[in-house]
This record gives structure tokens, C-alpha cells and sequence, in this order.
């Protein structure tokens, strides 16, 4: 009788260990799973406030929605101007244009060309990653700030639809806070991370 009990706490002893190796590995995944998925999602809100800087500085103003923003950079140039030449120490670059040792060449190029090597597709620009085509929620507004009138805009993606398809129960996540760039009350670009 006494080395059935015997065998069976050494049984009992290696559920309990693997239990609770499995419980500690489980929770080490997920939190390097969720880690890569916010580091996808937070690029991804990056290239909205690069398109949206762009958009605001041909357009004094940011774009309110996606399908705005997408017509912006697939449709609209942006000017280029270069400058050729050195300009002197002694001289101010206005000098330099005026006296000819410093030319001034225009050119317009494509607005998707700020992603121009980066592998960011103007398509999916909206879509938050992992989400099952979700999109992210944009929108812009003008605010007073100090007695002056301020373009603002805010990107944002629930948790609920970054982490689509990973187990957070017992991983203490709230699913309603959100990944944000922008802010709609303060005229910041950053992220909220």
C-alpha cells in the first residue's frame, strides 16, 4: 500500500510540474507574441503619421479619413526642390541663388514615394495587422490651443484587435485600451506607447 501512494504522488508530482511549466511557458509566448504584434502595429501607426505629415504639409491641413489619405498618395505630387551648388560662408543661400552659385531645380515626384523602398503598400495602409482586416479608426479635427487654431488628427487600434487569435485570458489585458498615434485634444504626432 505505502508504494502505491508512493507512486502515485510521484505521478501526481510530475502533473504538477508540468502543469505548471506549461502555465509559465504559456505566459513567456505570450508575452513575446504580443511584443512583436504591438512592434508590427506601432510601424504601422508610424506610416499613417508620415503620410499624414506629408498630406498636411501640401494640404495645411490632416486628412480625416483613409480613403482621403490613399487618394492623396496614389493621385497628388509632392514638390521636390534641390539645391546645386555650395553655398559660400560669407553668403546666405538667398545670396547664392541670386548671384547663380547655387541653382534651384524643381521637380514634382509621386506622393507614395515617401514609402518608396520601405515595402509599404498604400493599400494597406488602413489595416491593422493581425486583425482580420480591421481597420484602424482615424479621424482629424482643428482645435483651439492658445488662442490659436490647430490641425490634429489620432490613429488608433483596440488591443482587442491586435491580439485577435491570441489567448489573453489570465494574461491581465484590457482589450478596450487602444495603440494610438495623434491626439484629437493636443497637437502631438507620437504614440502613446
Amino acid at each position: 500500500m505505502k508504494i502505491v501512494i508512493q507512486i502515485a504522488l510521484a505521478v501526481a508530482a510530475i502533473i504538477l510540474a508540468y502543469l505548471i511549466y506549461n502555465g509559465i511557458q504559456q505566459k513567456i509566448e505570450f508575452k513575446k507574441m504580443a511584443q512583436d504584434r504591438r512592434e508590427v502595429v506601432q510601424e504601422r501607426l508610424l506610416n499613417i503619421v508620415t503620410a499624414q505629415k506629408e498630406f498636411k504639409s501640401q494640404k495645411g491641413r490632416y486628412a480625416a479619413n483613409f480613403p482621403e489619405l490613399e487618394h492623396f498618395l496614389k493621385t497628388d505630387s509632392l514638390v521636390i526642390i534641390k539645391a546645386i551648388g555650395t553655398v559660400p560662408d560669407t553668403l546666405t543661400e538667398v545670396e547664392a541663388v541670386k548671384l547663380g552659385i547655387v541653382i534651384r531645380d524643381t521637380n514634382l515626384v509621386p506622393a507614395s514615394s515617401i514609402f518608396e523602398g520601405t515595402g509599404v503598400v498604400v493599400d494597406s495602409l488602413k489595416y491593422i495587422p493581425f486583425s482580420d482586416a480591421k481597420t484602424f479608426k482615424m479621424q482629424a479635427d482643428v482645435i483651439e490651443k492658445n488662442k490659436v487654431n490647430v490641425n490634429v488628427f489620432e490613429a488608433s487600434a483596440k488591443f482587442e484587435d491586435v491580439y485577435r487569435g491570441l489567448k489573453t485570458k489570465n494574461e491581465n489585458v484590457d482589450l478596450d485600451d487602444i495603440l494610438k498615434v495623434g491626439s484629437l485634444t493636443e497637437p502631438i504626432t507620437t504614440g502613446n506607447w
